[in-house]
C-alpha cells in the first residue's frame, strides 16, 4: 500500500483522576505559560504589539520592575508569550496589552512608545532611516475601519502623525484574521497611530469571535523572521483610490535535506500542499481558548512499526528528546503484547502542543521509512 499506516488512535481530555500519574510525567511547566501568552483576555479594550526581545526585555524591566509599575499605573494587564514563542514570520515575542477603557490602553500604548524611542536612542532597535518601529496585530474586521472609505482616513493619519503604515495581507478570511500593521516614525507619530488602533478594535469588542482574537496570541515555536531579501514592501501603494501602504513577504523552497520524500504518490514533505498548511492554520487560530487551554491534557498513540524505531527515536533518544523540550509533551514508545512486529508510540500534552508533537514525530517515521528503503539490500 502507499499509504502510511499508523492506526492513530486519539483519546482526550485525560480524566483528571484516573490519569494523574501519566500527567505528572509531562506537566512539569505550568499549564498557564509563565509570560502569560495564551490566556484568556475578556477585557473590551486590547492591544497587540509584536516586541523584538530588546523591546520586550525594556518594557518588562529589571526583575519585572518596568511592566509592574505600567500595569498599576494604568490599571491594564499586560502579557507577554515565553521566550522562543514568537509571530510566525518574525522574531518578536507577542504583548497582549488589555484594558476596560481605551484612555487606559492609550496610556500603555504612550510608555510602550517610550521604552522603544529609549531603545533607538540607545542604537539597539531602529530602521534604515534611524526611525523606531513597532508592528502590532489587529483583527481583519477592524482594519478596514483603519484604512477607511477610498483609503481617505489611513492616508489622513498618515499625514497628521508623520508615520509610514504598512499593512500586511490577512493571515485568513474570517474577520478574526490577523493582520500585521508596521508603523515606522517619530514617538509621538507612533502614539497616535496606536491610539487610533486601540479606538478601531475596541469597536468590533462585541463581536463573537472577539474574546478568542484576543486571547490567542497565534505564535510559534521558535520560527525566526524571513531574509531581508526575501520580504518586500511597497511604499505608498494604491487602493479604493487612496493610498496606502502593504507588505508582503515571499517564502523560499525549504533545502532538500528538510523535505523527505517518500513513497506514496510522490508526496513531499515540508510544503507542496499550501493548501492544506492553510487549513492546518486556519484550524488552529480558530480554536477558542479554552479548548487550547485545557489542563487535563490529550492522549494522543499510533502504531508504528518495530524495525522504524530505532530511527523515531535518534541516537540515544535524541530525536524524541527535543521533540518533548520543544513541545512540552512527554513521548513513550512501549511494546505491544503479543505483537513483536509493532510498538505503541504515545504522546500525552495539552491539545497543541500533542498534535505539534505528533506531525514533528511523524516527519521522523517518514524519514526513517525514506533512510531504509535507501539503504543498500542485506
Amino acid at each position: 500500500s502507499s499509504h502510511l499506516h499508523t492506526h492513530t488512535q486519539t483519546t482526550g481530555p485525560i480524566d483528571p483522576i484516573m490519569a494523574t500519574k501519566r500527567r505528572s510525567e509531562w506537566e512539569e511547566r505550568p499549564a498557564k505559560r509563565a509570560g502569560g501568552g495564551g490566556r484568556r483576555v475578556d477585557a473590551p479594550c486590547v492591544l497587540k504589539i509584536l516586541a523584538p526581545e530588546v523591546l520586550a526585555s525594556a518594557i518588562i524591566g529589571k526583575g519585572g520592575a518596568v511592566v509592574k509599575e505600567i500595569r498599576e499605573s494604568t490599571g491594564a494587564k499586560l502579557a507577554f508569550t515565553d521566550h522562543g514563542e514568537v509571530y510566525p514570520g518574525t522574531d518578536c515575542r507577542v504583548l497582549t496589552a488589555s484594558a476596560a477603557s481605551e484612555p487606559a490602553l492609550i496610556e500603555v500604548a504612550a510608555q510602550v512608545s517610550q521604552k522603544l524611542a529609549e531603545v533607538v536612542e540607545a542604537g539597539r532597535d531602529q530602521d534604515a532611516n534611524g526611525l523606531p518601529t513597532l508592528k502590532t496585530v489587529l483583527p481583519r474586521a477592524a482594519v478596514s475601519g483603519m484604512i477607511g472609505r477610498g483609503g481617505a482616513a489611513i492616508k489622513q493619519l498618515r499625514e497628521a502623525t508623520g508615520c509610514k503604515i504598512s499593512i500586511a495581507e490577512p493571515t485568513t478570511g474570517g474577520p478574526d484574521a490577523d493582520q500585521v500593521i508596521t508603523i515606522v516614525g517619530p514617538k509621538r507619530g507612533i502614539e497616535q497611530v496606536l491610539a487610533e488602533v486601540v479606538r478601531v478594535v475596541h469597536g468590533a469588542h462585541a463581536e463573537a469571535w472577539f474574546e478568542g482574537w484576543a486571547s490567542n496570541p497565534n505564535t510559534v515555536f521558535g520560527q525566526s523572521r524571513p531574509p531581508r531579501e526575501d520580504r518586500r514592501v511597497g511604499w505608498g501603494a494604491e487602493a479604493a483610490g487612496g493610498e496606502y501602504y502593504q507588505e508582503t513577504s515571499h517564502r523560499r523552497e525549504p533545502p532538500a535535506s528538510d523535505r523527505a520524500a517518500w513513497r506514496g504518490g510522490g508526496a513531499v514533505v515540508g510544503g507542496s500542499n499550501p493548501n492544506a498548511v492553510a487549513n492546518l492554520m486556519s484550524v488552529a487560530s480558530s480554536l477558542p481558548s479554552f479548548v487550547l487551554d485545557d489542563t487535563r491534557g490529550f492522549a494522543l498513540s499510533c502504531i508504528v512499526p518495530n524495525r522504524l524505531v530505532g530511527g523515531l527515536i535518534g541516537r540515544g533518544g535524541s530525536g524524541t528528546k527535543e521533540i518533548q523540550a520543544n513541545t512540552g509533551t512527554k513521548i513513550g514508545i512501549r511494546e505491544i503484547p503479543g505483537d513483536p512486529d509493532n510498538r505503541s508510540l504515545n504522546i500525552t500534552g495539552p491539545l497543541a502542543d500533542a498534535c505539534a508533537a505528533y506531525m514533528l514525530m511523524m516527519k521522523r517515521y517518514l524519514e526513517a521509512e525514506a533512510s531504509e528503503a535507501s539503504a543498500p539490500a542485506r
